[in-house]
C-alpha cells in the first residue's frame, strides 16, 4: 500500500522538475565546497577516459596528495544526473532514482549535511558532461564549471537534435569555454575541429595523441602531471585499470577471439572499432563483425549506416546486422533484434572466430555477447 501511494505521488514530480530541484542543491553545494572539477566530453571514450583518471586518483598514495576523489557513474551526465552526482547519489543505478519523491525529500537534507561538513565530500571530482541538445553542456557547466576540460574527439552522435558534425562541436566546445585562464584543455587531436577548440581555450590547451584506451592514457597522464601526481604512481594506476564493460573488452578463449564494444555505437565510434577488429585478428581468424543499429542519426541516418557497412567490409569478411536500420550494412546475415541473432549466432560463429559485438544501447547488442559467452564451446578465457 505504501509503495503504490508513494507510485502515484511520483507522478507529480516531473523529470525536469526534479532536474531543476536537484540542481539548485547541487549549485549551493558546488558554491560551499568548491570541489576541483575535471569535466570530460566527447563523441567517443567518455567513460573509459573517466574510469581511467579516477582510478589513477583514488589511489591511497594519490589521495593523500590531492584528497578524497568522486566521479559520474552509471552515466549520469546530464541535467538530471550530473546534479544527482554533486549531492552523492552516485550509487543510484541507471534511471538515477527508484522514487523522484523520496529523491526530491532528501535532496535538501544530503545538501545540507555536505555544506555542514558532516559528510565526506570529494575534493575532486571527474564528470562527464553529455550532450543531449543544444545548449546542454554550457547548461552543465554552469552548475559544475570544469577547472580541467577534456574532449576526446568529436564526430556524428545526437544528429536528431544536433543535426549536423559542426553542430556537435559547437555543443561540445562550451566546456572549454568554461574552463578559467589558469585552468587547463585537454584536446584529442583526431578529428577536424581541433583548431575552433584551441582558439576558443582561455587556458592553456594541449593537443593529445591516440584512439580509445590510448588516448585516455594520455590524456590521465597530462592531467596527473598538471596535478603533480608522480609518474610512478600513475604507472601503477594504468597498471591495475579495468575497462568499463563493453568498451572495446578483449576477451581470448583459446583460438577464438572476443571483443565487447556493445555499450554504444555512433559512426565514428563504429570505424573505431571496426579498425580495433582488423587488428586484433591473428593468424587463423576470420574477422567477424556483429553490428547493431546507430540511433539518434536523424535525417542522414540510412546514409551513415551504408557508410558503415562498406567500411566493414574492408576490415569484417562476415557481417551481421541487428536491427531495421541494420538492413543498410548489406550483411552477410541481418536479424529483426539481438534477441533473434542471439538465438542463432552459435550457428554462425566457429571456433577460430575473432568477432566484434557493437551497436547502440537501444540494439541491446550486449545480449549477443552474453549468449557467446555463454556457449564458448566450453573454453575457458586466457
Amino acid at each position: 500500500m505504501k509503495s503504490r501511494i508513494i507510485q502515484v505521488l511520483d507522478r507529480w514530480v516531473t523529470i525536469k522538475g526534479l532536474a531543476t530541484y536537484l540542481c539548485f542543491f547541487a549549485r549551493l553545494v558546488v558554491l560551499a565546497r568548491k570541489p576541483f572539477i575535471i569535466g570530460v566530453t566527447g563523441s567517443v571514450g567518455k567513460t573509459t577516459t573517466i574510469e581511467m583518471i579516477a582510478a589513477i586518483l583514488k589511489q591511497p598514495e594519490v589521495k593523500s596528495l590531492i584528497g578524497f576523489v568522486g566521479n559520474t557513474q552509471n552515466n549520469m551526465n546530464d541535467d538530471l544526473g550530473l546534479p544527482a552526482t554533486l549531492l552523492l547519489f552516485g550509487d543510484l543505478k541507471e534511471g538515477y532514482v527508484p522514487s523522484r519523491l523520496i529523491t526530491a525529500c532528501i535532496a535538501p537534507f544530503r545538501a545540507l549535511c555536505i555544506v555542514a561538513g558532516i559528510v565526506h565530500y570529494p575534493k575532486v571530482f571527474v564528470l562527464e558532461y553529455g550532450a543531449g541538445w543544444g545548449g546542454h553542456i554550457a547548461k552543465l557547466a554552469q552548475l559544475a564549471r570544469p577547472d580541467i576540460a577534456v574532449v576526446t574527439t568529436v564526430g556524428a552522435g545526437h544528429l536528431d537534435r544536433l543535426k549536423t558534425p559542426q553542430g556537435v562541436a559547437q555543443e561540445k566546445i562550451a566546456l572549454v569555454r568554461a574552463v578559467p585562464a589558469s585552468g587547463l584543455v585537454v584536446l584529442g587531436n583526431e578529428h577536424e575541429f581541433v583548431t575552433q577548440f584551441v582558439q576558443a581555450a582561455q587556458s592553456p590547451a594541449e593537443l593529445i595523441d591516440g584512439r580509445g584506451a590510448k588516448f585516455s592514457e594520455n590524456a590521465a597522464r597530462v592531467i596527473c602531471r598538471h596535478l603533480n601526481v608522480p609518474e610512478s604512481l600513475v604507472n601503477a594506476g594504468l597498471r591495475s585499470f579495468t575497462p568499463p564493460k563493453g568498451r572495446l573488452n578483449v576477451t581470448r578463449y583459446d583460438r577464438l577471439i572476443l571483443i565487447d564494444d556493445s555499450y554504444n555505437a555512433n559512426p565514428l565510434s563504429m570505424k573505431f572499432g571496426l579498425d580495433v577488429l582488423a587488428k586484433t585478428a591473428e593468424i587463423g581468424n576470420r574477422r567477424v563483425a556483429v553490428l547493431g543499429f546507430m540511433a539518434e542519426l536523424g535525417e542522414q541516418e540510412v546514409d551513415y549506416h551504408k557508410e558503415i557497412g562498406a567500411y566493414a567490409r574492408n576490415r569484417a569478411e562476415l557481417l551481421i546486422g541487428v536491427g531495421e536500420l541494420a538492413k543498410h550494412y548489406d550483411a552477410d546475415y541481418w536479424f529483426e533484434n539481438s534477441e533473434a541473432c542471439a538465438e542463432q549466432i552459435r550457428d554462425i560463429v566457429h571456433s577460430r572466430d575473432c568477432i566484434l559485438v557493437k551497436g547502440s544501447s537501444s540494439s541491446r547488442t550486449k545480449k549477443i555477447v552474453e549468449r557467446l559467452n555463454d556457449s564458448i564451446w566450453g573454453m575457458a578465457p586466457q
